[in-house]
């Protein structure tokens, strides 16, 4: 049996990201002292990226960052991400150190993130995100935290950073990765509140900086979709110039003419369109105050097969997450339990498979099984629980464990419908 395999649930290259970071992308990085169109900024919107990606790809070491496995999923030049960074983070740290502290540093040859891809891991340990127009988290108790606009909510995504050497390939060579302690409020939004992206879209759109727009505009026809008005207003210009990297100013300092950000802004959508299946069509009209038709709406087409792609996909998502969710929480368990005092960055994963399908622990596992089918989809209700239906369902998931490979299974028995409408929510 193949183990890489075994740890991939989701259907790739579609990949959830948390819908605050889309709410919130344009000003994400307000707090990281980020000029502008800088490089920094899109390597952290794609570690981001990354991040998700890995969190649905690799059940049982997600939180482990291989830099050789960042560039090459997501489409960069390793020789870029181990230059040597201009004003690294970590030196102003560095600087700040006493004197013995820095000798401590430079003798054993600790980490400087001084790298491009290291200091913009250090940065997102260091530093918050910020949610200028508000987000919202479920918590593990499914209790919703509703967080408004004027909060300005800072959240760190990297809560902890440490570096590993390990032994990799055929060969053994030594090579270094990082292991990251992610926030729980965006690891859980990956379950709970997400927004579908294809990463293969996401890479081709950053080389040409509309990844901002793609993911916006996901945003706003899920939006649409779900009040049931196709028809899109951009009534702020520069909101919409943000998004599509579209600058104010030249090289030289001079305004670029808006006459000049408008037909960018309407190339960046005319690209998005072609390279996507958003589906849209773009006109211009003017408001009030306006001279000229600087109002931009997208026509979103919704007809009954686009509709029902869509329910079919949320029903879809449900299934993985929950089979995502319970295959973590069980791997998690068997860690504490069973591997207690060994080095969780590798756990046998065959042996954690073999241990699935023996009787040990077998009122454990159940215990698991019906916290994660309450985290999924709500509260056992009273017919559910007079009819047994989700201990009927871990019956039939245990014999599945034991006969063969476990996963996908799926979540037979719970009303899918009602609870894929929840992605929906903006």
């Amino acid at each position: 049996m193949n183990n890489e395999k075994n740890t991939t649930i989701s259907v790739l290259p579609m990949v959830r990201i948390d819908r605050n970071i889309v709410h919130n992308i344009d000003g994400l990085f307000n707090l990281f002292g980020i000029a502008g169109d800088n490089m920094d900024d899109n390597l952290l919107r794609n570690i981001i990226y990354y991040l998700c990606y890995n969190y649905q790809k690799d059940l049982f070491s997600y939180s482990v960052f291989d830099p050789y496995d960042f560039a090459k999923v997501m489409g960069y030049s390793s020789q870029f991400l181990r230059t040597k960074h201009p004003h690294p983070l970590f030196m102003d740290d560095f600087k700040q150190m006493p004197k013995l502290k820095q000798k401590e540093y430079l003798e054993n040859g600790l980490p400087c993130y001084d790298n491009n891809i290291e200091n913009a891991l250090y940065s997102l340990w260091k530093k918050e995100i910020l949610f200028s127009y508000g987000a919202k988290f479920y918590n593990k108790t499914d209790h919703e935290e509703v967080v408004t606009a004027h909060q300005n909510k800072r959240m760190l995504i990297v809560r902890d950073l440490s570096v590993l050497s390990i032994k990799s390939g055929k060969t053994k060579q030594t090579k270094t990765v990082y292991s990251l302690e992610l926030d729980d409020k965006f690891l859980y939004s990956l379950t709970k509140y997400f927004i579908r992206a294809n990463k293969n879209t996401l890479i081709e759109l950053r080389k040409c900086k509309l990844d901002k727009l793609y993911l916006k505009l996901i945003q706003q026809k899920e939006h649409a979709m779900f009040n049931k008005q196709p028809d899109v207003v951009f009534d702020n210009f520069e909101t919409l110039c943000n998004w599509c990297c579209t600058p104010r100013t030249k090289k030289d300092g001079s305004d670029v003419p808006p006459k000049k950000r408008k037909q960018l802004v309407l190339e960046a959508l005319r690209k998005v369109n072609e390279k996507t299946n958003l589906n849209y069509t773009v006109t211009t009209t003017t408001s009030r105050g306006q001279k000229f038709p600087y109002t931009i709406h997208t026509q979103f087409k919704f007809d009954d097969a686009i509709i029902a792609d869509k329910k079919s996909a949320d029903k879809n998502d449900i299934m993985y997450v929950f089979d995502e969710t319970l295959h973590r929480e069980l791997i998690s368990f068997y860690k504490m339990s069973v591997c207690s005092g060994q080095n969780p960055l590798i756990i046998d994963h065959q042996g954690f498979y073999n241990w699935l399908r023996d009787d040990i622990n077998y009122e454990d596992k159940k215990r698991v099984y019906l916290l994660v089918s309450s985290k999924i989809f709500g509260i056992e209700t009273a017919l559910q629980s007079r009819l047994c239906t989700r201990e009927k369902n871990f019956d039939a998931f245990y014999k599945e464990c034991i006969t063969k490979q476990p996963f996908m299974i799926h979540c037979t028995g719970e009303n899918i419908e009602e609870t894929s409408q929840s992605l929906q929510e903006v």
